[in-house]
C-alpha cells in the first residue's frame, strides 16, 4: 500500500509541476492576457541558428574576395614561385596586394622576399600604368646582389598582374633610389615571368 501511496503521491506532483510551467525557474515575464504572449519572445537555440534567423541588421556582411598570385622566392636560387591567395577586394587592391606579400608566404617550401620588418610606406598609380612602391629603410637590409634582385621582381611580378600596372618605381622612406643591396635600379622595372 505504501508503494500505492508514493506512486500516486509522484503522479500528482508531476502533474502539478507540469500544469504550473514545468520545473524550471518562472522568468519575471507575467502573462494577464491573451495579448501579453504576443510580447513574449520563445528561447532561442543560438547553436543552430540559420542566418534567416538572425536580424538582417546583425547579420556579419560577406566581404567580397579576389583570387591574387604573390611571388616569392622558391628553394632554386634566382627563381620565383607564384602563391595563390584570396583577399578582400577593396579599392586599393594593389595595396593590399603589397601588404599581402610582405606578410611574407602561407607555403613552408616558399622564402620571403623582403627583409624582416620592412613595410609599405606607400604606393601610388599613375595614369601612364607607372606604379611607385615607397618601401621602409629595412628593404635596404637584403643579404646580397641576387637577393635584391628576388626581391625587385616579386615585387614587379606580384603588382604586374594587374591590367593597370605597366612598370614598377621603388623608393625608400620617400626618397628614389638607384640600386637597392647593389643591385641597379635604372628607371622602373618591367613585370618578368621568365624569372
Amino acid at each position: 500500500m505504501s508503494k500505492k501511496f508514493v506512486c500516486i503521491l509522484a503522479v500528482v506532483l508531476l502533474a502539478i509541476c507540469l500544469i504550473s510551467g514545468g520545473c524550471t525557474p518562472q522568468t519575471d515575464t507575467k502573462i494577464t492576457d491573451w495579448k501579453d504572449l504576443l510580447k513574449v519572445s520563445p528561447a532561442k537555440n543560438t547553436q543552430n541558428q540559420s542566418d534567416d534567423a538572425v536580424p538582417y541588421s546583425k547579420r556579419t556582411p560577406q566581404v567580397e574576395t579576389i583570387g591574387v598570385e604573390l611571388y616569392f622566392a622558391s628553394g632554386e636560387e634566382n627563381k620565383l614561385t607564384a602563391e595563390k591567395r584570396s583577399i578582400p577586394k577593396v579599392e586599393g587592391i594593389a595595396r593590399q596586394t603589397m601588404e599581402e606579400l610582405l606578410k611574407g608566404p602561407k607555403n613552408s617550401a616558399n622564402k620571403a622576399i623582403a627583409p624582416q620588418g620592412t613595410q609599405l610606406k606607400d604606393i601610388n598609380l599613375k595614369p601612364d600604368g607607372l606604379c611607385i612602391v615607397d618601401l621602409s629603410s629595412e628593404a635596404r637590409q637584403v643579404g646580397n646582389q641576387d637577393q635584391a634582385e628576388t626581391m625587385v621582381r616579386a615585387i614587379t611580378n606580384t603588382l604586374g598582374q594587374f591590367s593597370t600596372i605597366k612598370r614598377v618605381k621603388f623608393m625608400i622612406n620617400g626618397d628614389p633610389v638607384d640600386s637597392i643591396g647593389h643591385f641597379a635600379l635604372s628607371g622602373s622595372i618591367e613585370p618578368d615571368y621568365s624569372w
